[in-house]
């Protein structure tokens, strides 16, 4: 997963927020801030289009969008390869190959 590639909320914890398990948006933002992911979502009950911070561990990728490192990295803050912007293999990954390992989702 990574900027805009579309996504899917893989279990309930933000029904309260009418984001339910299976709603699928698009990251929106290219860094990983705090173990989440900016994520847009289309709501066509109110044509509104809510932004949400999300844990990587409660997304799945359901489209790559093909942007390559180099696009990530223009629009990553300050142009910076040490911004973590990819979840891979259970992992978030920054543009120099550094990575953490991502909790499990509950």
């Amino acid at each position: 997963m990574k900027f805009l590639d579309e996504v899917r909320v893989i279990n309930d914890k933000y029904s309260d927020m009418n984001v339910p398990k299976g709603t699928t948006g698009t990251i929106m933002f290219p860094e990983i801030c705090f173990g989440a992911f900016e994520v847009e979502f289309y709501n066509s009950e109110k044509n509104l289009w809510p932004l949400f911070s999300l844990p990587v561990e409660d997304l799945e990728l359901v489209k790559d969008n093909g942007m390559t490192d180099e696009q990530i990295l223009e629009a990553l803050p300050n142009k910076d390869p040490k911004w973590f912007c990819k979840v891979e293999d259970g992992y978030m990954w920054n543009l120099l190959g550094e990575k953490i390992k991502i909790k499990q989702s509950k």
